[in-house]
């Protein structure tokens, strides 16, 4: 009797991406790696994909120039603006406008857009506030620059309100706009942190 045994080669599933895992320059995501880039603070259904922060900040820049209409949509509502979460468009079309030399973006000139790197839309901040425990932990891991908590921190994101305002984070997780207690105008200076998506 002869007895044929077959071997079935099974794909190995991939390894489960969490918040607070460090991302490395060769894109993978864990304990160990290459080059660390940034820290997972969202991951989606699968399980694989999502998004991390940068280790440090990019400085405290303006937004851009008030008054001046871009093509990223008005978010007039605290609403309407969590439910942005496509920073990527957001910078993209910022950095796509076709102006004057005179006209600059510094908050998004300076992040490494054809590396990945983006300004978050607030529905991001959002995200990355409410995880901010894992992935401050996961910054001090890897040298990078904790976010801080501390009064007067305030973080850009690529929502904008109007031609005159865009939204941006406190350091308590409240998201503000143009009103009577912050002025939200595109040319006051905010931290800038980019983010990612993997």
């Amino acid at each position: 009797m002869t007895v044929l045994f077959i071997v079935v080669a099974l794909p190995l599933a991939k390894a489960q991406v969490h918040v607070g895992d460090i991302l490395y320059e060769d894109n993978s995501k864990g304990e160990s790696g290459g080059k660390a880039i940034g820290v997972v603070f969202y991951v989606d259904g699968t399980k694989q994909h999502g998004w991390a922060v940068a280790l440090n900040d990019e400085g405290n820049l303006s937004w851009g120039p008030n008054w001046v209409s871009t093509p990223v949509p008005n978010r007039t509502s605290l609403e309407g603006a969590l439910a942005d979460v496509n920073g990527y468009a957001n910078t993209q079309k910022i950095l796509s406008l076709n102006n004057p030399a005179s006209i600059h973006y510094p908050a998004f000139e300076a992040l490494d857009f054809s590396d990945g790197w983006y300004l978050p839309a607030v529905g991001q901040l959002k995200k990355l506030y409410s995880n901010l425990d894992k992935v401050n932990a996961g910054l001090s891991a890897v040298g990078g620059t904790v976010i801080s908590t501390e009064d007067g921190n305030e973080f850009w994101s690529s929502s904008e309100y109007s031609s005159s305002s865009s939204w941006f984070m406190d350091s308590n997780g409240k998201m503000h706009c143009k009103d009577v207690t912050y002025n939200g105008t595109k040319d006051g200076r905010r931290i800038v942190r980019a983010v990612r998506s993997f």
